[in-house]
C-alpha cells in the first residue's frame, strides 16, 4: 500500500478516537451530569463538547478550502451555556460532531487531497487533521476524568 494511503487510513482510525472512541465515550456520558462542573474547572461537559465542536468545525473548514480558510486557530470558543436543555439537545450535539467529523474524515481520504501541500497560511491539510485528533483527544481525556469524577463510569 502507498504510504500517503496508509498515513490517510491510520489518521481516520486515530480521527475517530483509536483506543477511546470519542463518538461513544460522549453517547455514554449521562446527559443529566453534562451541566456539572466541578470546582476548580471552568467548564461541564457541555462546554467542552461545544468548544471541540468549535475547533473542529474550523479546522474542518480549512481542510475544506485550504486556500481560502487562513485563520485556522482562532481564540477559543467556550460556550457560556453550561447544560444541554434535554437529552435530546445532548445526543443531537454528538451526532452533529460524529457528521462532521466524518466529513473531515471523507475530505483527508480523497484520493485528490494532498496532506502536505504547503498553505498560503503555512499550514498543511495533516496538520489539521493532527490538529484535530490531537485538541479531541486532549478534551476526551478530561471529559472522562470529569465523567468519573460526577460517576458516569
Amino acid at each position: 500500500m502507498e504510504t500517503t494511503q496508509q498515513l490517510k487510513l491510520e489518521l481516520e482510525e486515530f480521527l475517530r478516537g483509536g483506543f477511546a472512541p470519542v463518538i461513544i465515550l460522549l453517547q455514554e456520558f449521562d446527559h443529566k451530569k453534562a451541566a456539572i462542573i466541578l470546582d476548580g474547572l471552568h467548564f461541564s461537559a457541555w462546554i467542552l463538547l461545544g468548544h471541540m465542536r468549535e475547533r473542529q468545525r474550523t479546522l474542518s473548514a480549512f481542510i475544506g478550502d485550504p486556500e481560502n480558510s487562513r485563520d485556522v486557530w482562532e481564540d477559543a470558543h467556550w460556550p457560556e451555556n453550561h447544560q444541554p436543555a434535554s437529552r435530546e439537545e445532548w445526543l443531537e450535539a454528538i451526532n452533529q460532531f460524529s457528521e462532521e467529523l466524518e466529513e473531515v474524515i471523507r475530505l483527508i481520504k480523497l484520493p485528490e487531497t494532498d496532506l502536505f501541500k504547503v498553505q498560503p497560511n503555512g499550514k498543511t491539510i495533516h496538520w489539521a487533521a493532527m490538529a484535530i485528533l490531537h485538541h479531541n483527544a486532549y478534551h476526551i481525556g478530561q471529559l472522562k476524568t470529569v465523567g468519573r469524577q460526577v460517576g458516569v463510569w
